[in-house]
């Protein structure tokens, strides 16, 4: 049997306690929803939602939380009794306190324990961010301020994202947790905030499944910001239990009749008032948040039924109908409703008016209830249903008393009712139409059927409507003559218009309703209220789907209108303002693709109805009256074209052509004869001399008389058919009173037409229209002409875009703007007549504020918006010349218009162009930077001859992007004083800026460019980006960005519920955008070493401020913990001691803002914001902020430890420390996301780094050391293969870099064990770290083909642009991935439009880029794991350097360092690091294990590896000491000396050098013979040791700055090793040879011989190095005998060195420089020596005469061993070295004196033998 599932919904109250679990509060749960919408994901969310005990709630949110009960009451003692939590004993929590609050809260509120157990724990677990937030607040919270109105200014003002709380009466003395009213009060507000989100949470789950199911269809999907699957799931199981048609398998009742119900008793609650806190200083704000929470609850409920009623496809229940309408009429439709609190209803009273407007015309049906009664015509009244589960048509009493409370409201007046008034006139005018039909045929059946008795009266079923509907007025009461009238005959409409026509009220109830909707209501205002006022504005959830559902039912209502409303202006206008909302340019620009089925304009476009009577109709009274036309088109300009165009507007077939016309004729035309066709009615002319259309004024009447007399044949062209009707044409006459109105069948082009009506209207002399009016163009039509041309610009680019047409966009919007611009006058096409208008507008002078609206500017900016898409080279050189910005003259007309523009309403909607247009022009130089360098290259996608912009001045872009960026940075700081009225306009002004200024900063210095580059890719931006850095980076700079931060942060608080609205969109976007743009500027300032700024010290300022604004929303969280990071990153990046956080908070505000921290992610789980939490508390712990550092890794601040101390308290914080917390997530490592168990431990690796004693926690922990022990055990089976293959090991870079981090954090482990004298601790470690020793210095998985080929083929496409200037940089953070290395979204904001990028099946640029980054990731990973696994190898070292496996251990980790290194496949940058680093970890090791006198065979094996590696990477002296490399070589050089020197040990000797000892199982690749030992020394000795030298003094010569001393150092040490060797005086010709060849010993006399040019501080170091060489070289005897030979002594005679110690007074080894006693000493006496030794007898004599020389030096060495009885200076005093003298001179003493006594015996002449002078008896 499988396990019960835990609920997600209210785990066991431990889980709860110990932080284990995180509760999602309704509130939560809503935003996350909303959030899900912005591309976010959690991973909570749809666990909790698809709980089954959440869902419960759900499928019951119509219903009130169930009372207490015994069973709940025993339910609770059993949660939080002690077998199930035990209290703390560390005061973490008071379960007592907790029980307590439980149930008074259960008592107040009338709820069940359980529910109210909930919310008590939710505040013990929200309670530090509640804190925080109040403390924030002043002492005196102002009152809130409402603008008025009844509209959507009203609620915006009072509805923010950050929530006011001046309801909830939160304390600001949040400090003391045992303060009951200040908690209780807390469960008060997270009490009424439940039961509003639940509702709100409902209502959205319930929406996205009715989109879902109104679309039919699955694309909704694909496009950004489609919510995913689960949550249609889950609404669409809340609906399937509902059952919206029938009843709810939940209450047993239908689910709207529950939600009537439930919106009755919050009205009446409503009405009680509230009865919570006796306190009467508390009462009147808890009253009033209470008030609030029934109202907004009682919103909730009506927008949950509004979106089910509005999906209907059956009429509702009668019961729905009456219950709904009689509370309606209860409430006056609340018309008249006044809540406790007038400012309540001022805030949220036209909201509800609307909603209640909506459902009460929603819930009729219209559409489906008119098809219905014509279904009942035929039905007997004895089937009428009086139940209230039937129809409500089908039910007369119900009909009756609807009908009488909707005549009583249109008695009244009562505006909200009006609609369904209409609604239902209409219905009932179908109803007694249907039914005089059905009766007239009945009768007339009869009448035949009595008069002849025969059967044909059947027939009469078939009469149609128009036919039996003629005698419409006669009463239903008349009764047959025949009296056949029986009630058996009966139908159910005669049933149900008996009792409607019975209403008390004067005349016809049915035509009196009809009446007082239209003419008395004005209804059709109403609808365009509803449509512009509250609709588009308050849905935009799912991407504006919810307030399209709401027009939609506004225009089934029109429709529905048709037939009762005639063709009239007020018709057109309501039929616009459904079609359209308060939907502009910029919203169907926002506007994802895919909403056809949701867009009102696409159910127009299908509907016969619509298009015959209103569309058609318009187009026929086309250009006589041009208004309707023109703005239909507009309005239904959105939507796509059917097959056949693709790419274009629906509309385009219309526009671009038609064969009829509507003009009005000159009073004095008379050039056309009157026609008459039979089968026409009107009258019919035809014209005898051409019409003109536009004439100048004074030319009317001499072209109507020249026209006249004129009579040869015409010649039609497209031109000459827009300004005239050509003769011969004929028409109808539709009015015949003068000016007559003739309909014309002529064929020309409606938008060419518009075109030169636009052009007339910008021209000095505009042209006279034959129109009604006049005196010309109507002013008002030059905006809706250019808006519509932008709008059907912008529809055909993004049709054109989306569709796979081989049609290109330009060449579809270059058909568009030939057909505009046919006809027009003097050369211009329709762009240049629309930027005269805007030019000629914009630098009119006005004679009064009215006179100058800034309508025709604001088109013409969405003009040239929609024309830069896909003309940039027309756009840029005009706003170049315009007025707009003075490019030229610095007379910005830009500041002038919202200088003098008083309407707030207008000034924002310019301003807002202005700032789409700013966003578009920088969008566009940064998406053509590229193609901008390659002008002769064409781009394939829009298949032209040059690129898309090819051709506009980079001087142009730069002067027009910073003259219009110095506009936006002063709008950007006087936003406030700009006279923009709504809260809203000033944040997303605030909110677009904020995101350009940061773009513009990113793609400038977010990747590797040079500045001063003109091939710099964002070389037009540049002086922008330089600007913004003068203005917010300068020591003076400006507080805007601060400014508006600390805006927002003033109003902190949490989410409204109720539909969305701009208010919280904006607002929450303003902080987000300037959040990153802060951010952004820190780190610049830190890349461009800026010293701290003006802006870095208002952060820091502002820390409180931004913990603040951290709990208030969670879109806020991850900017804000980004904008943290940087300033601690900032604050420690100096040498100096940091500014402290600390120190800008107080310290109970960081204690509750680390308690919020360490929720992490909770509840919503979001990994990202996790990874960022731990990345800024690395920073703290690694950036010296001791005292945030320590609180974070305890717990508590010293100065608190201190005081509990002093009490005596054993009590610890609420919280463990974040360090606990982060060990108790890692002891589950396996079950975490990879790149949060990278953060993680991340932060501990950098705190036991910094912090020493942090690893004695670590050793307290019962899991932690043992968890990532086993990981790093088991990460060997994870992956086998990854090492070698590149696309495989993509997948493993989070694997690597955790392991990576492992192994530090068990190099620190390790060494702590040690100090602590855990010796075992290493040896138990050693068989876990298998994976590691065989990967960590393997070569990284680098895919040298990937990388090279894509850097090959990138800068082929893309000839002036290399790969590598996407490297990204500092101010964006590179984090493992996909776009580690190359910033992938710059490349691609620079580079979507060239095909290649995407490429076919996904498989373009962006795909490589994203494979090369993930490989670069994999080696970023493993060398970071290599230097980890460094760190460790050398800890281990020091533990176990005796312990024999380790030893071969390290012998192999060397080799493989060495063999890694010889078979390196990296690039030179990446290698000459790694390398080095892999030959510093080898030598660290062989040197242990020299120190240790190892005996095992690896260790002498390394030589081989050592040699190898030494020939790969080169082994001439002059060439691998130059550059980087000679810090690798002399490295490897050490290596080989200790390699050398293994073999050189004294065991050594005691090896036979024919056999092969062998370790017990030792394989067989381990062994070598010392054969090949003595080979590999002998090459070493001739390739490094002697041509090595002759390189190496040659390269001292020539360039002494790349030698150093140590190099020589080096080569004396080889070479002393190496002459160790046992067997390699069997190979002495072979050296005598060797250097012989390399003439080693003439160079090392030579460099002895000018080693005095060479010194440094008198310090002839060379000296030495040179003669210790030779000392070396002597210690071979055959080797000093060639020395003897080639007269060594009489070269280093001769050198200024040694003529230097022949000095008569001698040095001693206190005289400067005392490395001249060393060369003398340590140099020329052992190789005096040596030589002796070597060569015997025949060399006494030349060495005698060489002593002899040195008098002073032995005269010297005589005197040292006297003493005094008075010390004076050095005399007297004896070291190692002068003894050493002695000694070695009594030697050759001893020596030379013996052969002089031999004399002949021993082959000399004793009389050549001189005296040295030597005392021996002294």
């Amino acid at each position: 049997m499988a396990p019960v599932r835990e609920s997600t919904y209210f785990p066991p109250l431990d889980k709860c306690l110990d932080g284990r679990h995180q509760l999602l509060s309704w509130r939560t749960t809503y935003v996350g929803l909303k959030e899900l919408e912005n591309d976010n994901t959690f991973g909570s969310l749809e666990k909790h939602l698809t709980d089954s005990q959440t869902l419960e709630l759900l499928k019951q949110s119509f219903s009130s939380v169930p009372p207490p009960t015994s069973q709940s009451r025993a339910a609770f003692e059993t949660k939080t009794s002690a077998i199930n939590l035990v209290p703390s004993a560390r005061g973490r929590y008071d379960i007592k306190q907790i029980q307590n609050d439980s149930l008074w809260l259960s008592a107040e509120a009338h709820i069940d324990e359980i529910a109210a157990l909930r919310i008590v724990i939710l505040e013990w677990q929200t309670r530090p961010a509640a804190q925080l937030q109040e403390s924030g607040l002043p002492a005196d919270i102002p009152g809130r301020s409402f603008i008025g109105g009844t509209s959507l200014s009203a609620y915006s003002a009072s509805r923010s994202l950050l929530r006011s709380r001046v309801f909830l009466g939160g304390s600001t003395n949040s400090d003391d947790a045992n303060n009951v009213d200040a908690r209780r009060r807390r469960l008060f507000s997270i009490y009424l905030a439940e039961c509003q989100f639940r509702l709100e949470t409902c209502r959205f789950l319930v929406l996205t499944a009715l989109c879902k199911l109104g679309d039919g269809r699955t694309s909704i999907d694909k496009h950004p910001g489609a919510n995913p699957v689960w949550v249609e799931s889950v609404g669409h199981e809340i609906l399937t239990a509902w059952d919206i048609y029938g009843v709810s398998k939940i209450t047993g009742r239908n689910i709207l009749l529950s939600g009537i119900d439930a919106l009755r008793s919050q009205l009446k609650r409503l009405e009680e008032g509230c009865g919570w806190f006796r306190d009467k200083e508390q009462q009147e704000h808890l009253q009033a948040a209470w008030c609030e929470c029934q109202i907004l609850e009682s919103l909730a409920v009506m927008e949950t039924m509004l979106v089910m009623v509005g999906s209907f496809t059956r009429v509702p229940r009668s019961g729905v109908i009456n219950s709904w309408f009689r509370l309606m009429s209860d409430y006056g439709f609340f018309e008249v409703f006044e809540p406790p609190f007038r400012e309540l209803y001022e805030s949220h009273g036209w909201r509800l008016q609307s909603l209640t407007s909506l459902i009460s015309l929603a819930i009729l049906r219209v559409p489906v209830a008119l098809e219905l009664v014509e279904s009942l015509s035929a039905m007997a009244a004895s089937t009428a249903d009086p139940s209230g589960s039937a129809a409500y048509l089908s039910n007369p009493d119900v009909c009756n008393e609807v009908t009488e409370i909707l005549v009583n409201a249109a008695s009244e007046c009562l505006r909200i009712a009006s609609p369904a008034v209409l609604a239902w006139s209409i219905i009932l005018q179908a109803m007694r139409e249907h039914a005089l039909q059905t009766r007239e045929i009945r009768e007339h059946r009869q009448l035949i059927t009595a008069s002849d008795g025969s059967g044909t009266a059947d027939s009469l079923d078939n009469q149609s409507p128009d036919q039996s509907s003629t005698r419409g007025n006669m009463s239903l009461r008349r009764h047959s003559s025949t009296g056949s009238d029986t009630p058996q005959q009966q139908t159910v409409l005669d049933l149900l218009l008996e009792g409607i026509l019975l209403v008390g009220v004067d005349g016809d109830p049915i035509a009196f309703l009809a009446r007082a909707a239209v003419d008395g209501s004005h209804v059709l205002d109403i609808i365009i209220s509803l449509s512009v006022g509250f609709c588009t504005p308050f849905g935009s959830d799912h991407k504006g789907k919810s307030g399209m559902k709401m027009r939609h039912i506004l225009l089934e209502l029109v429709k529905a209108s048709l037939d009762l409303i005639d063709y009239q202006p007020d018709l057109i206008q309501t039929a616009l303002a459904v079609l359209t909302g308060s939907e502009g340019y910029w919203d169907w620009l926002d506007r994802p693709l895919g909403y056809r089925e949701a867009e009102p304009a696409s159910i127009f476009l299908e509907d016969k109805v619509f298009m015959d009577k209103l569309f058609y109709e318009a187009l026929r009274r086309f250009p006589y009256e041009t208004a309707p036309f023109l703005r239909f088109c507009r309005a239904l300009a959105v939507c796509f074209a059917d097959q056949g165009q693709e790419g274009m507007p629906a509309t385009w077939p219309m526009l671009a052509n038609t064969n009829f016309l509507t003009c009005a004729l000159p009073m004095s035309f008379v050039a056309y004869r009157v026609i008459r066709d039979d089968d026409e009615e009107s009258t019919c002319v035809q014209l005898t001399a051409n019409l003109e259309l536009f004439q100048k004024k004074g030319d009317l009447q001499a072209r109507v008389h020249k026209r006249a007399k004129h009579d040869g044949s015409l010649v039609t062209t497209e031109s000459t058919n827009l300004r005239q009707i050509p003769q011969g044409a004929t028409g109808r006459v539709l009015s015949e009173t003068k000016p007559l109105i003739v309909y014309w069948e002529h064929c020309y082009s409606p938008l060419a037409y518009l075109g030169m009506l636009l052009q007339s209207a910008s021209s000095d002399e505009p042209m006279m229209g034959i129109g009604p009016d006049s005196s010309g163009l109507i002013p008002s039509l030059v905006p809706d002409i250019i808006d519509l041309l932008s709008v059907t610009l912008l529809t055909a680019i993004k049709g054109a875009s989306a569709s796979e047409a081989s049609t290109s966009v330009v060449d579809v919007i270059q058909s568009i703007l030939d057909t505009a611009s046919e006809g027009l006058d003097g050369g211009q096409d329709i762009v240049s007549v629309v930027f005269d208008t805007f030019e000629r507008e914009l630098c009119r002078q006005p004679k009064s504020i009215e006179d100058k609206p800034v309508s025709v500017l604001v088109r013409c900016i969405q003009f040239a918006h929609a024309l830069l898409h896909v003309a940039p080279d027309r756009v840029w050189p005009f706003l170049g010349r315009s007025a707009l910005l003075g490019v030229k003259d610095s007379n910005r007309q830009l500041s002038a218009v919202l200088a003098w523009t008083e309407s707030g309403a207008d000034k924002y909607e310019f301003l807002i162009g202005c700032i789409r247009l700013f966003e578009a022009l920088v969008d566009d130089a940064i998406t053509h930077a590229i193609s901008r360098k390659s002008p002769a290259k064409a781009v394939a996608r829009f298949a032209t001859s040059h690129p898309l912009g090819a051709g506009v001045s980079q001087v142009v872009m730069k002067k027009v992007l910073l003259s219009f960026e110095r506009v936006m940075l002063d709008v950007y700081q006087s936003v406030c004083t700009l006279g923009l009225i709504l809260v809203e306009q000033q944040s997303e002004v605030n909110a677009r800026l904020s995101k350009v200024f940061h773009r513009i900063l990113t793609c400038c210095f977010g990747i590797e460019q040079q500045p001063d580059n003109n091939q710099n890719l964002s070389a037009s931006l540049l002086p922008t980006a330089e600007y913004l850095i003068d203005v917010f980076l300068s020591p003076s700079g400006s507080e805007a960005a601060s400014a508006h931060l600390n805006s927002v942060a003033q109003k902190v608080g949490g989410e409204r519920p109720g539909m969305s609205s701009p208010p919280a969109r904006y607002l929450a976007q303003q902080t987000v955008y300037t959040l990153r743009f802060i951010s952004t500027l820190l780190r610049l300032s830190t890349m461009l070493g800026y010293h701290r700024s003006r802006l870095e010290e208002q952060m820091l300022g502002a820390v409180s401020m931004l913990t603040r604004t951290y709990t208030a929303h969670p879109a806020f969280r991850q900017p804000v913990i980004e904008l943290l990071n940087v300033l601690v990153h900032n604050a420690g990046f100096t040498d100096s001691q940091p500014t402290s956080l600390l120190g800008y908070m107080p310290e109970d505000a960081a204690h509750r803002f680390l308690e919020v921290l360490s929720t992490l992610d909770e509840p919503l789980r979001d990994w990202s914001l996790s990874l960022s939490i731990w990345k800024l508390l690395s920073q703290v712990v690694s950036k010296r902020q001791q005292w945030l550092a320590i609180i974070i890794l305890t717990g508590e601040a010293p100065r608190q430890a201190l005081k509990r101390e002093a009490k005596g308290s054993d009590g610890e914080a609420r919280a463990d420390s974040l360090l606990n917390i982060a060990l108790d997530r890692l002891s589950n490592i396996e079950g975490l996301p990879p790149q949060t168990a990278s953060g993680i431990l991340e932060f501990v690796a950098l705190s036991a780094d910094s912090w020493p004693w942090i690893l004695a926690t670590i050793q307290q922990h019962p899991h932690f050391m043992t968890a990532i022990t086993e990981y790093v055990r088991q990460v060997e089976t994870m992956s086998n293969t990854t090492q070698n293959r590149s696309s495989q090991a993509g997948m493993e870079y989070h694997k690597i870099q955790i392991t990576s981090y492992i192994t530090e954090l068990l190099a620190m482990y390790t060494h702590f064990t040690r100090q602590i004298g855990i010796s075992s601790y290493a040896k138990d470690l050693l068989p876990n770290l298998t994976y590691i020793i065989s990967t960590a210095v393997i070569p990284p998985a680098f895919n040298a083909s990937l990388q090279s080929n894509l850097r090959q083929n990138f800068e082929a496409r893309f000839e002036n642009c290399n790969l590598a200037t996407f490297k990204r940089t500092a101010i964006t953070p590179p984090a493992l991935g996909d776009s580690f290395y190359y910033d992938l979204d710059i490349a691609g904001q620079m580079l979507r439009l060239d095909p290649s990028w995407a490429g076919k099946d996904q498989n373009g640029f962006a795909a490589e880029i994203a494979r090369a980054n993930v490989n670069l990731s994999v080696v970023e990973a493993q060398i970071s794991l290599f230097h980890s696994w460094r760190f460790l190898a050398v800890e281990l070292s020091k533990s176990l350097r005796a312990d024999v496996e380790y030893q071969q251990t390290m012998a192999e980790v060397a080799m493989d360092c060495l063999r890694t290194n010889a078979q390196n496949t990296l690039p030179q940058a990446i290698f000459e690091r790694l390398a080095q680093s892999r030959a510093d970890l080898a030598f660290t090791l062989l040197q242990t294990l020299i120190e240790a006198k190892s005996s095992r065979p690896e260790v002498k094996s390394v030589l081989f590896t050592a040699w190898d590696a030494m020939r790969t990477h080169g082994t001439d002296m002059t060439l691998v000491l130059d550059g980087d490399g000679a810090s690798y070589c002399r490295t490897l050089l050490k290596i080989l000396c200790l390699s050398i020197q293994a073999h050189a040990s004294l065991h050594t000797s005691q090896e036979s050098t024919n056999g092969d000892e062998r370790y017990p199982n030792d394989p067989p690749t381990r062994h070598f013979t010392a054969n090949a030992t003595l080979k590999t020394v002998l090459e070493i000795l001739k390739v490094i040791v002697a041509h090595g030298f002759h390189s190496l003094t040659t390269l001292l010569h020539d360039a002494p700055s790349r030698v150093l001393p140590a190099d020589f150092a080096l080569l004396s040490a080889i070479l002393r090793n190496s002459l160790l060797i046992p067997g390699l005086e069997s190979h002495t010709t072979a050296l005598l040879s060797t250097f012989a060849d390399a003439q080693t010993s003439r160079y090392a006399s030579t460099l002895l011989s000018w080693s005095d040019q060479l010194v440094t501080n008198r310090d002839p170091i060379y000296g030495e190095l040179s003669i210790n060489f030779l000392l070396e070289m002597s210690s071979m005897p055959a080797l000093a005998e060639s020395l003897a030979v080639e007269g060594i002594l009489t070269h280093i005679a001769n050198t200024n060195l040694i003529k230097y110690l022949r000095t008569s007074d001698g040095l001693g080894p206190f005289d400067h420089p005392p490395r001249m006693y060393n060369i003398w000493v340590r140099g020329i006496l052992p190789l005096l020596l040596n030589l002796l030794h070597a060569v015997g007898a025949s060399m006494a004599a030349e060495i005698a005469v060489y002593l002899h020389q040195f008098q002073g030096q032995i005269a010297r060495a005589n005197a040292a061993f006297t003493f005094y009885s008075a010390v004076s200076g050095s005399e007297g005093y004896l070291t190692l070295s002068t003894v050493s003298e002695a000694q070695t001179l009594a030697v050759l003493t001893g020596i030379l004196d013996t052969y002089r006594e031999a004399g002949a015996s021993a082959g000399v002449v004793s009389a050549e033998i001189l005296e040295t002078g030597w005392e021996r008896v002294r």
